[in-house]
């Protein structure tokens, strides 16, 4: 039982968790339903983009992947998280 209190993918699990919980709090105290909330959609976007990083970097193993893998996968999440944003706001 220690033995999975030691493994890194369970505090990176108990991090995935906390973050869930949080951008769920976030979300739902952000204000009424169809109403742009550029602040509350931020900030829940950059949580999303955290835990795709994690997952991606311990659960896919990325972190022990050749360097130029880790650099595309950094720019796709960036890449992403702007073009998210940019529609976002071009919508608004």
């Amino acid at each position: 039982m220690l033995s999975y209190l030691r493994n890194p993918l369970t505090t990176v699990w108990a991090v995935l968790t906390a973050v869930t919980l949080a951008s769920w709090l976030t979300a739902r105290d952000g204000g009424a339903a169809h109403r742009l909330n550029a602040p509350i959609t931020v900030i829940v976007l950059t949580m999303a983009m955290v835990k795709a990083f994690l997952v991606i970097w311990h659960f896919m193993e990325v972190r022990h992947a050749p360097t130029w893998l880790r650099a595309t996968m950094v720019g796709w999440l960036v890449g992403l998280f702007a073009s998210l944003l940019g529609v976002y706001f071009a919508a608004a």
